[in-house]
């Protein structure tokens, strides 16, 4: 009981300061206090605390030069507040890996919860800076030139800063007893990586997918890659 206490408390007081500091919306601050109280009480804090990776360097990535992106029309809606929709496109797949480590207590589940979260968190990375120092994206299927915010469009910068939340996120994962090895913690870096990698040739294929199931299509298979890897 006193996890589940944990659990409210923690993920409440989360939302509530995410909120507050302009990082989601309130709607999305109630998407996100379910989907952190479940993750929390699942995985206890070091779930929540590669959860709380993502949503923080992922609002982070979305400010970063937000008027520049805003001029140019590629600017996050909202003022950069993430809503219940994008919480959810997110998470859900950690979420359900979360509560089959649990319940199962398969250490893969866990290694795949931490490869869909580096996905999300790279996919952020890569859109968010590769908008802002992208100077020439490319198609992902064609690799012709394409504007900036063009669904499947790749740039060095942007896949660059992918890489490297993808690396944080497994790392974290690594850090804090999820992953059990360098060799896991380098798969489940390399799995989340190819989410995005799915993420934009989706995009590219299908333009009118929507962002939401790009996103979670992107979490899922690199979950399912983790699983498979792992």
């Amino acid at each position: 009981m006193s996890g589940i206490v944990a659990a409210v408390v923690v993920t409440a007081a989360f939302a509530a300061l995410a909120y507050a500091l302009g990082m989601v919306s309130a709607g999305g601050a109630s998407g996100g206090f379910v989907v952190g109280a479940i993750i929390y009480a699942a995985l206890g804090p070091q779930g929540f605390a590669v959860l709380a990776l993502f949503v923080v360097g992922g609002s982070a990535l979305t400010r970063l030069g937000y008027e520049v992106k805003d001029r140019s029309g590629t600017a996050q809606e909202s003022g950069g507040r993430r809503g219940a929709k994008n919480a959810l496109a997110n998470c859900t797949v950690a979420t359900l890996c979360a509560v089959l480590a649990a319940l199962t207590g398969y250490e893969a589940f866990a290694a795949a919860f931490v490869a869909s979260l580096g996905a999300a968190f790279a996919d952020t990375a890569e859109s968010e800076v590769g908008q802002l120092y992208g100077r020439e994206p490319r198609l992902v299927t064609t690799l012709r030139p394409v504007p900036p915010g063009t669904d499947g469009a790749v740039s060095l910068p942007g896949t660059l800063a992918g890489a490297v939340a993808a690396l944080l996120t497994a790392a974290l994962g690594f850090s804090l007893g999820m992953l059990d090895s360098t060799a896991v913690t380098l798969l489940v870096t390399f799995a989340a990586f190819l989410g995005t990698v799915a993420d934009s040739l989706v995009g590219a294929l299908a333009r009118r997918a929507g962002n939401e199931l790009t996103n979670l299509l992107c979490t899922l298979v690199a979950a399912l890659l983790a699983l498979f890897l792992v």
